[in-house]
């Protein structure tokens, strides 16, 4: 990038910031309501069920809203299921229609369109292949989001971030520097509180060929996950990042690992994050051994052998009446993928 490009995206970045700080845009939510947000679409839906499954497990009566990105994403399921799951689908690009300048939505984008258009004042947002351990409930009535109205976890990395983003945004290099960057898999935030903080994370998505590569220069997990922070950071918006950090569930270097993120209050195992490939998708995972630790260890962090009731809900979904466009979108007998988690489940757990 050459000087007059950067002049060129710093007075961009200025006019937007000065633009929020003059009359930040109102976003829509249903005043005093808390819910859960998440996104799904493809090979994400049969993951999707078993963590909404996991979050009702732990006793959480929170609504969810599932975002996806076009009506293509659309499946039985949304009308079938979810209802009984205090779940329902709501399709993005449905409400972009009316967007004076065309935009197409693609990978991590969604994450913060999902929050921006969620009908809750307060929200968790979790990906996909994330579930809490306990109820989420309690997060929003405790410290630190009482105060700060936003909660992000950290990664396992240092930032990698270029100079050329203090250029454009005037942030000071070192408060980028001495972070960690964030694992953006789970999120918790006031749209009432954090308006601004929203609109320029959505600033760094929508213009992602820039923002995503000058954020994190192609290092680990490169996407949307370094919006928020940075967002918050040049608006001098009040956040908490989580003091624990996460932790390795099992042995990444085996396949099959998992994140462990912790309580912001309290730094106990909280939620897991069962982001190696292939997730928890029952039909493309295949295994014959534990991959998240011993039933011992498991059950000391967690008070249950949480591998083993995962796997459970994973044969559950597999062997009853669901379809999932993914599993041969409504002939799942011919994909024998009932069949297949069960012998799993035998060689894994006896």
């Amino acid at each position: 990038m050459n000087d007059s490009d950067l002049e060129s995206m710093h007075d961009s970045h200025s006019l937007f910031v000065d633009l929020l700080t003059i009359k930040a845009p109102n976003l829509e939510y249903e005043k005093g309501t808390k819910g859960i947000v998440t996104s799904a679409g493809g090979s994400y839906f049969p993951v999707l069920i078993i963590s909404i499954l996991m979050l009702r497990r732990s006793g959480s009566t929170l609504p969810i809203e599932v975002f996806l990105t076009t009506p293509s994403e659309y499946e039985p399921l949304c009308d079938s299921a979810l209802p009984s799951l205090n779940a329902k689908c709501i399709i993005l690009s449905d409400l972009l229609i009316d967007t004076p300048h065309t935009f197409t939505i693609k990978t991590y984008q969604l994450k913060i369109f999902a929050m921006l258009f969620s009908s809750f004042e307060d929200l968790l947002f979790l990906d996909a292949d994330n579930f809490p351990i306990y109820p989420p409930e309690d997060l929003f009535l405790t410290e630190p989001f009482t105060t700060h109205h936003l909660v992000l976890w950290p990664d396992y990395w240092t930032s990698t971030a270029s100079p050329y983003f203090s250029t454009i945004t005037g942030l000071d290099p070192a408060i980028i520097r001495t972070r960690p960057t964030i694992e953006a898999g789970q999120i918790l935030v006031s749209k009432k509180h954090h308006t601004k903080t929203l609109l320029l994370a959505a600033y760094y998505n929508v213009y992602s060929e820039y923002f995503y590569r000058i954020i994190s220069q192609g290092g680990p997990g490169e996407g949307d996950k370094d919006t928020f922070a940075p967002a918050a950071l040049v608006l001098n918006s009040t956040f908490y990042t989580v003091e624990s950090p996460p932790m390795n569930l099992g042995i990444r270097a085996a396949g099959g690992s998992a994140v462990v993120q912790y309580d912001p209050s309290n730094a106990r195992p909280f939620f897991i994050h069962a982001s190696w490939w292939p997730k928890l998708n029952a039909l493309k995972k295949i295994e014959t051994a534990r991959k998240w630790g011993s039933e011992e260890k498991s059950r000391e962090m967690f008070g249950m052998d949480v591998e083993r009731v995962v796997w459970g809900q994973m044969v559950q979904v597999a062997c009853n009446s669901w379809e999932f466009g993914d599993w041969g979108g409504g002939n799942k007998s011919l994909t024998g993928v009932c069949e297949q988690s069960r012998k799993c489940f035998r060689d894994v757990f006896g």
